[in-house]
């Protein structure tokens, strides 16, 4: 960037330098051309009426024929300042006088010599002033004026004579030279310190003005290619440039709103594409009240997501599946409003009130925008209710505020297939799910166990003497005795196994891992629990009832499905041999 500016700097300095040094050249010729000539023609004149002055004198001391006062003119005239040499010569070309003596009684040939022919060209005589250059590489102006041959001369000279002699005035050129070498010395020295000033002042003025500017605005296209469309050019200069500060400021300004809306349009789809997905994974309802707030907590950048469902044929009872954004694990907690002991998590009991009373028809936000309630309902379907808390010092963006009824809609849809799906997998007496879901889930099993080799164990249980419930007390009794067993095995499996009512009296659970003592901890627990149960119904005695189980794993027993469970049938047929009321492991 900075390479550039100095670039353009340096061309415009470099375009004024040649620029003036044209100027200077054309000043100095003008000088040395217009100036010499103008010199040179007045020397030349000058030199004319020096020579007349001269020639009168010569006239009058010639006359007299005095030749000593001849060369005394001839002396004198050098005195004058600008004159270098005085000769007059004869026709015949013989110098009789001169003011160097060593000239004197040189015969000169006008047709050979030197400083003849600068006058004369070929046979015919033309006298006129002419510079000259000297070997001494001097330069002078020579001016030759003839003596014409008067009456008062014919004393001396034949009177057919025209002339009788020529008189040769040399006028140096030198001090002519030294002034015009003067001027042009002070013409370029003046020219430089003018120069100078000025490209100090263009300097300041390009600086100020031109690059200063224009580096703020190659700064400012740096940061606008590098996303940064905040970036402010502001330029203390007027004219073209301030515009293009204005012109530049305002277009990074849409620029930025523009990218900002594609960014945010990129983020909605995103977020809708990451909402489908998920909620797609699954349509069982126990996955997806994990997979809801797991989704509501990565969207949203919340700290703690609750969700609370009303837990079927239990007025009062919720089910809490609650996350924090630290820890990651899903808590499955229960709530009784009777109890008003509220587990921690995101949720007050006015918000659970509310869920019960259908306070809520719409999407929730706090008065200090860090928590939001939505609810999961459907017409006049209540399913939950949805608590989303931001972390500290942080509150709903517009763009999530944007995406909460997209969320609260999916889920809603999502939930409620959940729930006919539950309804058409789940028994409607024991609330466990069906013999037909367990022999689907039995087979996915296996076919993970492939994949990931992981095996299971089935436990079947079966109630010991149940006939004699149906027939002391009849079915409907029996059918309270079923659902509360249900109750008691939902309650004691580890989360992830899956409980169905086989048939009957009958149910089974599939448990997830081969380890032996675990299913066995469990089963013992079912058994147990089972055993130290009181019924209490209506108003027939108090009574207990026990359960016997079989187990078998695959793979370590059988291959296939079919195979375990009905290892497990063998072995449940053995517990109840051998006295009923315990947990009996198949033995190949």
């Amino acid at each position: 960037m900075y390479d550039c500016m100095n670039s353009l700097t340096v061309r415009i300095f470099g375009g004024v330098f040649l620029i003036f040094f044209l100027a200077m050249g054309m000043v100095l010729y003008g000088v040395w051309t217009y100036q010499r000539d103008r010199l040179v023609e007045q020397t030349s004149r000058n030199a004319i009426q020096t020579g007349l002055v001269i020639k009168a004198g010569l006239h009058s001391s010639m006359l007299l024929n005095d030749r000593a006062a001849t060369m005394a003119t001839i002396h004198n005239m050098l005195n004058l300042e600008g004159f270098s040499l005085i000769t007059i010569v004869n026709i015949k070309g013989k110098v009789i006088m001169s003011s160097d003596p060593a000239y004197i009684g040189v015969t000169l040939d006008k047709q050979k010599d030197a400083g003849c022919l600068v006058c004369h060209s070929g046979n015919v005589g033309e006298l006129r002033p002419t510079v000259i250059m000297n070997s001494d590489q001097q330069s002078f102006i020579r001016n030759v004026t003839a003596i014409r041959n008067e009456p008062a001369c014919y004393g001396c000279h034949d009177a057919a004579e025209k002339n009788v002699g020529i008189l040769v005035i040399d006028s140096s050129l030198d001090e002519m030279n030294a002034l015009i070498g003067g001027l042009a010395r002070r013409i370029i020295l003046t020219g430089i310190g003018v120069f100078l000033l000025g490209a100090l002042l263009l300097h300041f003025i390009l600086t100020r003005f031109f690059t200063r500017p224009l580096e703020e605005l190659l700064v400012g296209f740096g940061k606008v290619g590098r996303g940064d469309f905040t970036y402010w050019v502001d330029v203390q200069c007027g004219g073209e440039i301030a515009q293009m500060a204005d012109s530049f400021n305002i277009m990074s300004r849409a620029i930025g709103r523009y990218v900002g809306e594609i960014k945010e349009g990129r983020a909605e789809v995103e977020a809708h594409f990451t909402i489908v997905e998920s909620l797609s994974q699954t349509i069982e309802k126990k996955k997806l009240k994990e997979i809801v707030v797991d989704l509501l907590s990565k969207i949203l950048k919340a700290e703690t997501v609750s969700l609370v469902l009303p837990v079927e044929n239990k007025d009062g009872v919720f089910e809490i599946v609650n996350i924090h954004r630290k820890d990651k694990r899903h808590y499955h907690l229960f709530f009784d409003l009777a109890s008003g002991v509220l587990p921690e998590c995101a949720l007050t009991q006015d918000d659970i009130q509310g869920l019960v009373h259908h306070n809520y028809t719409r999407p929730v936000f706090s008065e200090d925008g860090r928590k939001l309630l939505v609810p999961v309902q459907q017409k006049n379907m209540k399913i939950g209710l949805v608590a989303i808390v931001k972390p500290a010092g942080e509150i709903f963006t517009s763009s999530e505020k944007k995406i909460v009824s997209v969320l609260s809609h999916h889920i809603t849809i999502s939930f409620a297939n959940a729930e006919l799906y539950s309804m058409a997998v789940t028994d409607g007496l024991t609330l466990l799910y069906t013999k037909r879901y367990f022999l689907r889930k039995i087979n996915e099993f296996v076919d993970r166990f492939h994949v990931e080799k992981v095996g299971f164990w089935v436990m079947l249980l079966d109630l010991d003497h149940f006939k004699e419930v149906n027939d002391r007390y009849g079915h409907p009794v029996g059918d309270q005795v079923l659902a509360l067993i249900a109750g008691v095995i939902r309650r004691n499996v580890r989360h992830g196994d899956i409980p169905c009512r086989y048939g009957g009296e009958e149910f089974i659970v599939l448990h997830r891992g081969e380890a032996l003592e675990d299913a066995v901890k469990v089963a013992e627990r079912i058994r147990q629990k089972v055993a130290d149960h009181v019924f209490l119904i209506d108003d027939i005695p108090p009574f207990s009832k026990t359960v016997s189980v079989g187990l078998a794993c695959f793979p370590h027993h059988f291959q296939t499905g079919e195979e375990v469970v009905t290892a497990a049938d063998s072995a449940l047929y053995q517990a109840k041999k051998i006295g009923r009321n315990r947990v009996v492991v198949f033995d190949q």
